[in-house]
């Protein structure tokens, strides 16, 4: 038979733990405190203890609004964004226009690495192929921020 007070920290446990997944989410924290919080409850009418397991289940079931509450009251104000973010581009595509430019290989191509076209570097890849440092080498195809060149 478990102590009341052994199976009230271990709600609490629960609780707290369930808190903390409210800033550090992953869901490991959450899924431990809800396997604290129902374990507690039934370890409470196991022991005889159907009293503080009445109390438990009843906390239990006020937390969940609560808990949701707080998820989209602290969080969605204070935590997450609140709308698109201005002024920022998450990549930028490199123009078509690099297509048959020649440059030389600043890297060991193998099969990616750095090649200066004119008086800019970018990072490219070879269609496979192996190539020296110094060699000099053409552009045959941009995609997105992919720069394929082979040996000129």
């Amino acid at each position: 038979m478990v102590e009341l007070d052994v199976i009230i920290f271990v709600f609490a446990a629960g609780l707290v733990a369930m808190v903390i997944e409210l800033f550090i989410p992953g869901a490991v924290l959450g899924l431990l405190g809800l396997a604290a919080v129902t374990g507690s409850v039934v370890l409470a009418f196991a022991g005889g203890h159907t009293t503080a397991g009445a109390v438990l289940v009843a906390v239990a079931v006020l937390w969940v609004p609560l808990f949701f509450a707080l998820w989209k009251g602290f969080v969605g104000r204070f935590m997450a964004l609140k709308g698109d973010q201005r002024g920022f581009r998450a990549s930028t595509t490199i123009g078509e226009d690099l297509v048959g430019l020649e440059g030389e290989a600043m890297s060991a191509l193998r099969p990616s690495g750095i090649v200066r076209l004119g008086d800019k570097r970018y990072d490219v890849v070879t269609r496979g192929e192996m190539l020296a440092k110094g060699t000099r080498v053409r552009v045959i195809e941009v995609s997105g921020n992919r720069v394929v060149v082979r040996e000129a």
